[in-house]
């Protein structure tokens, strides 16, 4: 039986058409595979056809077609060590976290809890380290435990909301172009149990040794922020603030097309969630959640980022966790998010490299105007000039 033979496709409620995000083929997404009729693998047997399926190509084939997201159900994944196990096959590294805003307790080699956050907050559309200069190329997921109720992991296009963007608010996306978006996370001296982040030690002080001085301290967490930043601040109270500003409107390489790649809506949503709209943005949970900014300090509009979070979650696919299911994303390509749920939930993430520039930035030597109008043919007028 060959590689291909060993797996069949499958189809599930509420699968979109790639079309419709403006892909050249139309196909359904995420692909969905599962063992054949006739084949009842081994874990082993489960690595070893999926390590000769990424390595020949094929695979990564036809997770670009059906919109770079891939649910592969069925395999005989019980442990976090499984997982790791199968994760590895696909062939990436280890993407090497810089500032960690989740909590995650490592279970296996490169195998992480997904977020360690409370069961009843959400967690709203988001690209991996969207906000970040260094963020990993691809995302594994794996579920060890159903919940009683909820708990789905929603998928977006990033390419089907830029698409969508385009249409609906061509201004927005040439200001975005234009100037890119700025994010601020701020860490205290505790952890705190939300769905945004760690204290300081937990997001930059890896290197931070017991023994260590608070002048020792801090300069070993700058050096880890700096690997991503040259913008932060500390506060009275001990706490860092942390400032990025990146584009958000970006070239996936694999399909050359437009790709949104970014926590705005993530960070708007958690925001409007927790009263943190307006400053000094500390929410009801303690934690700060200031709105993303335009890169050079401007507010961006609400009802621009009410209607990017809008399209986000219409464009969004439910993953409706099986035991053993593993979900690979293409995280220039597909956002994703997290439902709220009842019961026992285990979930569990890999964040991997895979050693190619597959994003980049449209021409800093352009004009703005020259950058939007590569986006589809935008007219003066349409922009607003």
């Amino acid at each position: 039986m060959s590689e291909r033979a060993h797996f069949e496709a499958f189809a599930f409620a509420g699968q979109q058409d790639t079309a419709s995000f403006g892909l050249d083929n139309s196909a359904l997404f995420p692909l969905a595979l599962k063992p054949a009729d006739t084949w009842n693998p081994t874990l082993e047997e489960s690595v070893q056809s999926i390590k000769r399926l990424s390595e020949s190509g094929e695979l990564f084939e036809r997770v670009r077609d059906h919109g770079g997201a891939l649910l592969i159900r069925g395999l005989p994944i019980k442990t976090p060590q499984d997982y790791s196990d199968v994760a590895h096959a696909f062939g990436f590294s280890a993407y090497d976290e810089v500032g960690r805003p989740p909590l995650r307790t490592v279970l296996a080699k490169n195998v992480k809890t997904a977020n360690e956050g409370p069961p009843e907050l959400p967690i709203w559309p988001h690209n991996e380290y969207g906000w970040s200069t260094i963020n990993p190329s691809w995302l594994t997921f794996s579920c060890l435990h159903v919940p009683e109720s909820g708990g789905e992991t929603p998928i977006i296009s990033s390419i089907g909301l830029a698409t969508a963007l385009k249409q609906q608010a061509p201004e927005f996306v040439a200001k975005l172009l234009q100037k890119g978006v700025k994010y601020v996370y701020r860490y205290g001296l505790e952890d705190v149990k939300s769905n945004t982040g760690t204290s300081v030690i937990g997001a930059y002080g890896q290197h931070v040794k017991p023994g260590d001085n608070k002048e020792t301290a801090r300069k070993k967490i700058e050096q880890e922020v700096r690997r991503h930043s040259d913008r932060f601040t500390w506060h009275d109270d001990g706490s860092l603030s942390v400032t990025h500003i990146v584009p958000i409107m970006r070239k996936h390489n694999d399909t050359g097309l437009t790709t949104w790649f970014g926590n705005l809506t993530s960070a708007w949503g958690r925001s409007k969630y927790h009263g943190a709209t307006e400053a000094p943005y500390r929410g009801d949970d303690g934690s700060y959640h200031p709105p993303p900014e335009y890169g050079d300090g401007t507010p961006i509009e609400k009802n621009y980022l009410d209607l990017a979070l809008a399209l986000a979650e219409s464009l969004q696919v439910m993953v409706k966790w099986q035991e053993g299911d593993i979900v690979l994303l293409d995280n220039y390509a597909v956002m994703h998010s997290r439902a709220p749920w009842i019961g026992k939930r285990t979930v569990l993430a890999a964040l991997w490299d895979d050693g190619r520039k597959r994003i980049s930035d449209y021409p800093q030597n352009e004009s703005w105007l020259s950058a939007a109008a590569s986006l589809g043919g935008f007219t003066d007028a349409r922009l607003g000039h």
